[in-house]
């Protein structure tokens, strides 16, 4: 089997989305996708990925991801993991296991070993409609009311800074036990992180304090910082926080920065998660070294793909770690993410986005898991279980780009 051509596919409604397909001369498919930074990452899935995969055996994915990452191209300058060449290959890589799913006949959880649980608990990210969709605008900030977004569809990015209790309440009711907000962002921004007021922090720990209040102990509360912060406002947030028992901090400071974040973690009480951007199997072993990471929460779409998971898992086992992968993004690195979190049994919890799998991800893929009580049920059929939905593809909002052999 040899691979004839790629396709990327973008919506300019969800413009941060790309998705990748790749084609083969026996009429199997395989679907990966990335984020954000799209027309770069469309470009180089164009002009470099689809010059070398195109006549190869897509089988052959250990050597097609240790060339993509190591000797096509820029091997001579290197790239970080934040890098469009490291998204693109992640969509890559995500497809060729896909496809290779495909060829084996098996679901995607059965060629990584097969289920190791019957099921997995979620927790929610509290991000709703607008909320990183489009390439040429903001994240949606926390609290806002001015987007375009389904009247009947969750809004938690509202609700977490307007009615955190009962957003925490709602959660409860449908079983899922723990939530992840991120109550101090908006006030890094005016001084780069460098420092918080007293006024902001009691606004931020407010937020907090009302879940507690409406839920007690009843829900799990993941802090996310999104690297926002220097080290010494962040520990200055963390320590105010620790007291409601907070379940976690989530990229607390620059995730490059190890030696703070072993300072930071020797000072706070509760663990240290991360960093969806930089966790490669590489960064996780320097970072294991100076003690200064608990939970791995990488995202699949930024830091190899699949095979890179398959590493971080062997060393998050050796290190008796466990795995948490982040997810704020689409369908198909959700999935994906399933599949990992099914097969590995070092895998603690799935993160999701209930506004988003009851909402725009019905319009992008044909099949969704099974998300009951809290829990995140296998996929039917085989590879990922799902494929884009005919009604995207066909969109006139909707651009495909394809390269075969006859392009080159």
């Amino acid at each position: 089997m040899k691979i004839t051509g790629i396709e990327t596919i973008q919506n300019t409604e969800y413009s941060n989305l790309v998705w990748i397909k790749l084609y083969t001369d026996e009429g199997l498919t395989g679907l990966g996708e990335t984020f954000r930074n799209p027309q770069a990452i469309i470009s180089y899935l164009h002009e470099t990925c689809a010059p070398y995969l195109i006549g190869r055996d897509p089988l052959r994915i250990n050597e097609h991801s240790d060339n993509l990452i190591n000797w096509t191209a820029n091997r001579y300058i290197g790239y970080p993991t934040r890098s469009v060449e490291y998204r693109g290959n992640s969509a890559v890589d995500i497809a060729l296991w896909d496809l290779k799913s495909k060829a084996c006949n098996l679901s995607l959880v059965d060629m990584l070993g097969g289920l190791s649980r019957d099921y997995i608990p979620i927790y929610n990210t509290c991000a709703a409609d607008g909320y990183n969709w489009n390439a040429n605008s903001q994240s949606r900030p926390v609290g806002s009311t001015n987007v375009k977004k389904d009247k009947n569809n969750y809004d938690d990015l509202e609700m977490q800074a307007q009615n955190p209790g009962e957003l925490a309440q709602s959660l409860l009711d449908e079983g899922v036990s723990a939530m992840k907000i991120w109550p101090f962002d908006e006030f890094a921004f005016p001084t780069k992180g460098q420092m918080i007021s007293l006024e902001n922090l009691k606004e931020g720990i407010n937020r907090i304090e009302k879940i507690r209040k409406a839920v007690g102990n009843k829900i799990d509360i993941m802090l996310e910082y999104h690297s926002l912060w220097q080290l010494a406002p962040a520990l200055k947030i963390a320590r105010q926080v620790d007291e409601f028992d907070v379940f976690w901090h989530e990229d607390p400071i620059n995730m490059a920065h190890l030696k703070d974040l072993a300072e930071f973690r020797k000072n706070i009480i509760a663990p240290v998660a991360g960093s969806e951007a930089l966790g490669t199997a590489l960064w996780y072993r320097d970072a294991l070294a100076l003690d200064a990471i608990d939970y791995m929460h990488y995202d699949l779409g930024w830091i190899g793909g699949i095979s890179e998971a398959i590493k971080i898992s062997g060393i998050a086992h050796a290190n008796n770690r466990m795995m948490c992968p982040h997810d704020c993004t689409g369908p198909i690195v959700w999935i994906a993410n399933l599949h990992i979190s099914l097969a590995f049994s070092n895998s603690m919890i799935l993160e999701s986005v209930r506004s988003y799998y009851n909402g725009f991800y019905k319009k992008l893929v044909n099949n969704l898991p099974k998300i009951e009580k809290g829990f995140a049920f296998p996929m039917d059929g085989i590879g990922l279980g799902t494929e884009l939905q005919d009604s995207l593809l066909k969109s006139p909002n909707t651009i495909i780009r394809r390269t075969s052999k006859n392009d080159l």
